[in-house]
């Protein structure tokens, strides 16, 4: 495949190969379950589950990549004393990356069922289903062909010789995943989890050479919160992703700060570092007040070399959830002792 012949591209686009294969990614990976794994779903301190997020990155230079994702999940807890329960939830993405405006399109409905093992021990299987759609725009692509050497720069009046099949395709997106959470108290836990997603290998085509394969994505994640003292937390967290040759790997560390825990005031306070392994770092805030959470980091590149462009200055992530915990009914008992 051919590159665009502008200089910013040779630092931010790999061949168009390469852009069309690889998933959209989230640095607070942890705030996205139904993205990262399936089995997540109403895997969580509460009943019901509302999520709204956003990415917005390379914004000051000519190829932004801009995210966003909402999802919803709850608990359908079974009216009699049962070992486990049912969970579902739905998750809409879009996603638009660079010059080629190539956009992903997604919504997808999730189900998973998490089983007590012990009082401490707890497994989840998921599964997620739903309908994909990819593709881009070639308005603002410059080729080689259309290079004029007399100005240096490339004349989009001239025909640049490339044909397409289609610019778009859609897909069954699918996905498993499995995961695994012991309590040792309240406030100190352990999650470890792994899930794959894209299973039927869709096929993009946008030349008429030939069709690639969307291959399968694999995730690896782990959480730990540990209770250091009685208002402080220490939160742990590491994601490995591959997806053909692309690799990702991110690793973090959060305090928790609880400046209110009376009911009803709860208020704490998260400050951390996140650090995506050989290629940035971002640090990390976010507030929790009853119910309501919201969190931002601000990705700063240090693989990439945007040393001749001064006014860049990396891309924020922002998250909002907000939680529900359901008044648990009354179970049925005598008024008066019968004697």
């Amino acid at each position: 495949m051919r590159i665009k012949i502008l200089p910013i591209l040779l630092v931010l686009i790999i061949p168009m190969k390469g852009l069309f294969s690889q998933d959209f990614h989230y640095s607070q990976f942890y705030n996205e379950p139904l993205n990262f794994n399936p089995s997540l779903s109403g895997v969580l301190d509460g009943d019901r589950r509302l999520i709204f997020s956003l990415r917005d990155q390379y914004r000051t230079v000519p190829v932004p990549y801009f995210t966003f994702s909402g999802s919803y999940d709850m608990k359908f807890m079974p009216k009699k004393q049962k070992p486990g329960y049912f969970s579902g939830g739905a998750v809409f993405n879009y996603d638009k990356q660079g010059d080629a405006r190539f956009t992903i399109f997604n919504f997808n409905l999730a189900g998973s069922y998490t089983l007590a093992l012990t009082g401490k021990d707890f497994v989840s299987g998921g599964g997620l289903v739903g309908f994909s759609n990819r593709g881009f725009s070639d308005n603002d692509l410059r080729w080689d062909r259309q290079y004029d050497p007399t100005r240096g720069v490339p004349d989009p009046s001239i025909d640049p010789g490339e044909n397409f099949e289609g610019y778009r395709f859609s897909y069954l997106e699918t996905g498993l995943g499995l995961n695994y959470q012991h309590k040792f108290s309240q406030r100190t836990n352990v999650v470890l989890g792994g899930s794959v997603f894209h299973l039927l290998t869709p096929k993009q085509n946008y030349e008429n050479v030939g069709s690639d394969k969307l291959d399968m994505r694999f995730s690896f994640l782990a959480l730990a919160n540990i209770k250091i003292v009685k208002n402080l937390d220490l939160q742990g967290n590491f994601l490995y992703q591959q997806q053909d040759v692309y690799k990702e790997s991110m690793v973090g560390g959060i305090a928790k700060i609880y400046i209110n825990k009376k009911r009803g005031k709860q208020l704490a306070l998260h400050l951390g570092v996140l650090g995506r392994i050989g290629e940035g770092w971002a640090p990390t805030l976010a507030v929790e007040y009853n119910q309501f959470y919201l969190s931002m980091n601000y990705d700063i590149a240090t693989k990439l070399d945007l040393s001749e462009i001064t006014n860049y200055r990396g891309g924020p992530e922002l998250h909002f959830i907000y939680k529900v915990k359901d008044v648990k009914p009354l179970h049925d008992f005598k008024i008066c002792p019968i004697y």
